[in-house]
């Protein structure tokens, strides 16, 4: 029983002296302290608390100070009463982990290793795969992985819309052959060396000169604000 009223906040001192105090029935503090074995101090402490609290009440007997047990329903009261605080808390606390979760976050990464990582974790999103501005050389950097990745996305029912710079357009043919595969290029006005991916909540730039940086963006308003933006190009852009 000790440790369900600790559980209910109880102090371990309150735990024993409310259980003991139950046991003797109206009693002085000396005599409480002295069947607990707690120390006369720490007692009236003890006692003083679970008078705030409702759980124990102190009378004047001939002219002594007598403390008795109250009913421990009252503890359901205390149980409600905190129930009731966390609940005006709670929206609170929600608003801060949604602000921390819509911060965003910003990595920087080189090399292809990275850049295959980075396009095997946009699968983990399971929605479609966008992807712009991808220049020629593009291919000359993932040609020893990229087929793979193809064969992994298409098992896993992913779709991916790709916008090639107009210099690509041998490239577009290739990949137009494949399952759940859309390409489309820009008129040459608009090729670029930076390719721009967006999945999930993150976009992802891909510069291609003179080697590979990568900066990835972990940011759900961004990452819908390029979506939006991949549909104008989208429509822009044509079937080679």
């Amino acid at each position: 029983m000790e440790e369900v009223l600790q559980e209910m906040g109880l102090s371990k001192n309150e735990s024993i002296i409310y259980l003991k105090l139950s046991e003797l029935g109206i009693s002085s503090a000396y005599r409480i302290a002295k069947e607990s074995k707690i120390f006369k101090a720490n007692t009236y402490d003890a006692l003083h608390k679970l008078e705030e609290k409702g759980l124990v009440s102190k009378k004047n007997i001939e002219k002594k100070v007598m403390y008795e047990a109250l009913d421990p329903s009252v503890l359901l009261n205390i149980i409600d009463s905190k129930k009731e605080k966390l609940s005006k808390i709670i929206p609170r606390i929600r608003l801060v982990q949604q602000f921390v979760k819509s911060e965003s976050v910003v990595n920087i990464y080189k090399g292809t290793s990275a850049l295959r990582n980075l396009f095997y974790h946009f699968l983990e999103f399971n929605e479609p795969f966008l992807t712009y501005g991808i220049p020629k050389k593009a291919f000359e950097v993932v040609k020893y992985w990229i087929d793979n990745f193809h064969k992994e996305r298409i098992k896993k029912g992913i779709k991916m819309y790709h916008i090639y710079n107009f210099e690509a357009h041998e490239r577009v043919k290739i990949l137009d052959k494949l399952k759940l595969t859309s390409v489309r290029c820009l008129p040459q006005l608009y090729d670029s060396q930076v390719a721009t991916n967006v999945c999930g909540n993150e976009v992802v730039l891909i510069i291609f000169n003179p080697t590979v940086k990568i900066i990835q963006i972990k940011d759900k308003d961004m990452a819908d604000a390029y979506k939006r933006y991949f549909k104008i190009l989208w429509g822009q852009a044509k079937n080679v």
